[in-house]
């Protein structure tokens, strides 16, 4: 109605013409200016006899845009209305019962699209969770069940990887254990021989049988014998010492340590009357400087021990390889085979075992994971370390 006052009389009366016929609606307007009176709209079909039908009756004072005065006066009824009302509740149900249908309809197949990668992420999961190392999310999706199958992935990636670092150390522990264990026993075996020994010569010095009776002789064989099981033990220890640290690996330039090293072993190499000839090229490796000198010291310590009186101890660095050859008789390939043991050979006590030294040698060689063989020459015995994979 408001809209009115914009248009002048001639268009407010068609306007509510238009407006009184779409609605379905009568109207009455009265032009104050000439009392003329207009019936807008089609004449109401009012069924006289119905006990639900009433007419609303409203007026309106108009005043167009060019200031004339109209009187308005809308007439409906509210059959219609109730009518429009009866089917609603008519066609409510059916209507609920298919809204409702449809979406349970929708409702299931958006279940069934949304459980589907869950159940297959199940089955991924419980693969995983069974160690299944093939078990992995193939071609993951790109919504956010895409992410959390990707971001599983990563997760299930990094648990092998640390049960992976998990079960090398613990084979690590085991074979450190078994070590501990295998050394003990050869260590026990290693002084078993010379405390039997020390036994024979004190009980036959008390018994005064026969060359046993110049005890002074034989109480110095007995002490250089407690000397010799000293020396064992003090090697033992220091071996169970170095098996059990944590060693902090270094640069060494081999160039110039092993000639200071070797200045050690100058008066014990003059007593023997051997030389020691050195070529060593420059060369730089990491590894644990303790260890590294324990095993060069046990190596020219059991050359010079093993080496023929008045021979050439040769030691040469030549392309990553350095090798220690000494002059002796060479071992058989029996004794060659037990040379990294304790223990003797099966087959007697004199074919087996070179002591503490080359166990310990070994053994060092194995943690730092250098190469190393021991083999016979015509001139004697060498022994070689290769160092081409710690260059």
């Amino acid at each position: 109605m408001e809209s009115l006052s914009k248009v002048d009389e001639q268009e407010a009366a068609s306007a509510l013409q238009l407006y009184a016929k779409n609605e379905g609606i009568t109207a009455y307007l009265r032009k104050e200016s000439n009392g003329e009176n207009l019936q807008l709209g089609s004449e109401l079909a009012i069924d006289e006899n119905s006990d639900q039908n009433s007419v609303i009756i409203e007026d309106r004072q108009v005043t167009t845009k060019d200031g004339k005065q109209m009187q308005l006066q809308v007439v409906t009824t509210t059959e219609s209305v109730k009518q429009a009302t009866k089917v609603t509740f008519r066609y409510l149900p059916l209507s609920l019962a298919i809204s409702i249908f449809t979406a349970v309809i929708f409702s299931y197949i958006y279940a069934r699209k949304l459980s589907k990668p869950l159940m297959q992420m199940s089955k991924v999961t419980q693969k995983m969770m069974e160690l299944d190392r093939e078990a992995r999310f193939a071609n993951p999706r790109s919504d956010e069940i895409g992410q959390m199958e990707i971001q599983i992935n990563d997760l299930y990636e990094h648990l092998l990887s640390v049960i992976d670092e998990l079960e090398e150390k613990n084979q690590k522990m085991i074979q450190l254990e078994k070590t501990k264990v295998d050394f003990l026993r050869s260590a026990s075996h290693e002084l078993k021989t010379p405390l039997a020994g020390l036994r024979i010569l004190l009980e036959n010095m008390s018994l005064n049988v026969g060359k046993y009776k110049d005890r002074d002789k034989y109480l110095e064989e007995s002490i250089a014998k407690v000397d010799q099981m000293s020396v064992l033990v003090q090697e033992i220890l220091a071996l169970s010492k170095l098996q059990e640290e944590t060693l902090t690996k270094e640069d060494i330039a081999l160039e110039s340590v092993l000639p200071e090293w070797s200045r050690e072993f100058q008066l014990l190499l003059q007593e023997k009357g051997l030389v020691l000839e050195e070529s060593i090229e420059p060369f730089t490796i990491e590894a644990s400087p303790i260890a590294f000198r324990n095993v060069w010291n046990n190596l020219l310590m059991n050359a010079i021990k093993h080496s023929s009186k008045e021979g050439v101890i040769r030691v040469e660095l030549k392309d990553q390889v350095l090798t220690i050859e000494n002059p002796c008789i060479p071992l058989t390939k029996e004794q060659i085979e037990t040379a990294f043991s304790l223990l003797p050979s099966s087959k007697g006590t004199t074919g087996g075992g070179n002591g503490v030294g080359l166990y310990s040698v070994h053994q060092l060689l194995e943690r730092e994971q250098i190469e190393h063989r021991f083999f016979a020459t015509p001139e004697g015995m060498c022994f070689e370390m290769n160092f081409k994979d710690k260059a």
